[in-house]
């Protein structure tokens, strides 16, 4: 009878402990598996703002996978592409915040998105000689802001940069046109330079355009186009040295005259 006993208060034990173990596993395996995105997000704010932009990637997508309710999921998709910007990475950067827009253009951020697009391609612009093709997309996208999100609060900025681009693409339209001016190639230098006059009328180099158009027509023979183009250089800049070496190609040209 004893030994029943014993064997069945063994058994007992044993499953009062395999019993234990389960639950102990079951809330452990709860507690693992808390999630707290609003916690995680405040996180990877600060690790952003310590510059460890790799490890707040890694929690801001674990937000990604993990929030439910999509309302942090969104903040975090966001931030990622802040992170980026943030390290310099401005490639990456815009690839994030595009991918933003197009699922969230309604979204409260949607014109803080669209900022931080431009300023992406704004951040790769170096010099004019290279730097065309990311002053164009640049203005593309601060155009597109202010088309968007008329009411953003970035406008002063929007405009400045703007402004920046702008002046950015006419001299490299002039560093072009000076270039096949200096080959000879004044046909190919005219359609620069007369671009640069319709595209950005005003555009603070004006006057150097109309010096460069002027002896260009002169240089293929056309001398009343010429003359009509340095006249409107003296007249419109009286003051500046490059009229007076206007008015040296005009009397070369009533000389031959």
């Amino acid at each position: 009878m004893k030994r029943k006993q014993l064997k069945y208060l063994t058994r007992l034990g044993l499953m009062f402990l395999l019993l234990t173990l389960l639950l102990s596993c079951s809330k452990d395996k709860h507690e693992s598996s808390y999630f707290e995105p609003e916690e995680s997000l405040k996180e990877a704010d600060t690790l952003i703002s310590n510059r460890k932009f790799e490890k707040a990637r890694e929690i801001l997508e674990d937000i990604k996978a993990k929030d439910a309710s999509q309302k942090y999921a969104t903040v975090a998709r966001l931030r990622i592409a802040d992170t980026y910007f943030e390290d310099g990475s401005y490639e990456e950067a815009a690839v994030e915040y595009e991918s933003f827009l197009n699922i969230h253009n309604r979204h409260r951020y949607a014109s803080y998105a669209q900022f931080k697009l431009a300023m992406s391609y704004f951040k790769r612009i170096k010099t004019v000689d290279v730097s065309y093709s990311w002053a164009k997309r640049a203005l593309d996208e601060f155009e597109r802001l202010l088309q968007a999100y008329p009411r953003n609060p970035y406008l002063e900025v929007t405009e400045d940069r703007i402004r920046t681009c702008r002046k950015l693409l006419a001299d490299y339209e002039l560093y072009v046109g000076k270039f096949y001016f200096k080959k000879k190639s004044y046909t190919a230098a005219l359609l620069r330079l007369n671009n640069i006059l319709k595209t950005y009328p005003d555009y603070d180099n004006e006057s150097e355009t109309l010096y460069y158009i002027g002896v260009s027509y002169n240089k293929l023979g056309q001398q009343d186009e010429a003359m009509t183009t340095l006249h409107a250089l003296i007249s419109k800049y009286p003051a500046s040295k490059i009229s007076n070496d206007a008015k040296k190609v005009l009397a070369s040209i009533h000389k031959k005259q």
